[in-house]
């Protein structure tokens, strides 16, 4: 097994700990997952931060943003606006 083969199961075992225990938020875990990778040399940076290009990405960052507003703003609160309760009432008798 090559060093670089050691390197990339530790910080996967790592990260699989870390991830099932919570003890850090899971986005402060991948982003350590993608720092630590870039600083041994397994990707380079370019590499790294390659995936933030994508649009996939962007728009799973923007609906991270989005459903924090609508909770922090009280607007998933479904018992609170009938239109919501009729709607989730409907679609759990279907």
């Amino acid at each position: 097994m090559t060093p670089e083969i050691l390197i990339t199961l530790t910080i996967i075992l790592i990260s699989i700990v870390l991830f099932a225990t919570e003890k850090l938020p899971i986005d402060y875990v991948a982003v350590l997952v993608m720092v630590a990778l870039m600083i041994t040399g397994i990707v380079t940076p370019e590499e790294g931060i390659s995936g933030f290009s994508n649009t996939a990405t962007v728009t799973v960052g923007a609906m991270f943003i989005l459903s924090a507003a609508l909770f922090r703003t009280g607007a998933m609160n479904v018992e609170q606006d009938p239109f919501l309760m009729a709607v989730t009432f409907a679609a759990s008798n279907s």
